[in-house]
């Protein structure tokens, strides 16, 4: 891995969300995808282990919600910053999650374009 590479790890079940969000990742030339998974218990593991400075992560998934997953990875003292891409775009949703340390919080529907927009912005931070 190249050297002042944002890191990102997706965590979403659908396959075609996963692969768009892949595709526009892959246009920022300053963004490395490091992992993907469509299963919690995969999800906690990997991002433990991969150690991502950004989770884009959805909340309904197999194996337990995102909102497990979030819980989980903050509990272990996961840094990353924790982005919401989801379908329950509901105020309720979007509250516990950020009561759970989200950072952020995106409805598919009108938002998904936002996550590449905070990505652009976390570079810019960086540099």
């Amino acid at each position: 891995m190249q050297e002042g590479l944002t890191t990102v790890f997706i965590v979403d079940d659908s396959p075609v969300v996963r692969e768009r969000l892949s595709s526009m990742i892959s246009e920022l030339s300053d963004v490395n995808i490091v992992g993907q998974a469509d299963i919690a218990f995969e999800a906690i593991e990997s991002i433990r282990k991969l150690n991502p400075q950004v989770v884009v992560l959805d909340i309904s998934m197999p194996g337990g919600s995102g909102l497990y997953v979030l819980e989980m990875i903050r509990k272990h003292s996961v840094k990353a910053l924790v982005l919401m891409l989801t379908n329950f775009g509901h105020e309720q949703y979007r509250q516990k999650c950020l009561q759970l340390g989200a950072d952020y919080f995106f409805d598919k529907s009108t938002e998904f374009e936002q996550v590449i927009e905070v990505l652009k912005g976390v570079r810019r931070q960086a540099r």
